[in-house]
């Protein structure tokens, strides 16, 4: 495994506000860690698809617009991201993340959050009073997460919720009319959970958009859920439920 050893500009740390490392290939994975903490002026980080175990130095830089450290081998907690103002994107995906959902909160200029694909536990604050009125995803599958997830009042543009894959047992609307796909299968949502969905989703007034509720774990809808389905199909929804 290749390690970055550093980083050392020709015009000062003050002249990066990029750093992409590049992807490694799976034979010769660049690994170790990396700090950023020197580049006070770094708008955008990414460092996607190698063997790091540890990225720090931007969780306090109030420049930073893009995160991008997916597909490493990144433990611990995602830091709190309420500090970094300007961020637009940030892409925690499929690492061994532990730990909380991170706190978003004030972020109106988020429009990407994906931290699928980790360990999170616990239960999702409720986003409805954070500000996020750029988000249009918000990427959560994969994960260990349980409770209730609350409505989406507060985000506006939202447009995807991948929440697939985790142990949510209740649900409360509503949804953004903008939003286009769905996917919470495979959790442990109860009927009184699915039929909230499928109720959020019509009030919603859209038309061809695509929700799954279906899977391992989630119950069955109701006699009204299932009213509120087939007024969706109608709309040109593809739906999905057990």
């Amino acid at each position: 495994m290749a390690t970055l050893l550093s980083i050392a500009p020709i015009d000062g740390n003050s002249s990066v506000t990029k750093i992409d490392v590049g992807e490694s290939s799976p034979t010769q994975l660049i690994g170790g860690a990396i700090d950023v903490s020197a580049f006070e002026n770094l708008e955008e980080l990414t460092c996607n698809k190698n063997g790091l175990t540890s990225v720090t130095g931007y969780e306090n830089n109030s420049n930073i617009e893009l995160v991008l450290i997916a597909q490493n081998n990144l433990t611990g907690s995602i830091p709190d991201l309420s500090v970094l103002p300007n961020l637009s994107r940030c892409y925690f995906m499929v690492n061994q993340f532990t730990g909380p959902f991170p706190n978003v909160n004030g972020l109106s200029n988020l429009s990407v959050i994906n931290c699928g694909d980790n360990q999170l536990t616990g239960e999702i604050p409720d986003i409805t009073t954070f500000g996020l009125t750029s988000l249009t995803r918000w990427n959560i599958y994969s994960n260990n997460f349980t409770g209730e997830l609350t409505g989406f009042s507060g985000t506006p543009s939202l447009q995807w919720i991948l929440c697939n894959d985790n142990n949510f047992t209740g649900f409360t609307g509503p949804l953004p009319s903008t939003i286009s796909q769905i996917r919470a299968f495979n959790n442990n949502f109860t009927q009184t959970a699915v039929d909230n969905i499928l109720q959020a989703a019509v009030d919603t007034g859209s038309s061809n958009r695509a929700l799954n509720v279906g899977g391992t774990g989630n119950s069955t809808p109701s006699a009204a859920g299932i009213t509120n389905k087939n007024t969706l199909i109608g709309r040109g929804w593809s739906v999905t439920t057990n």
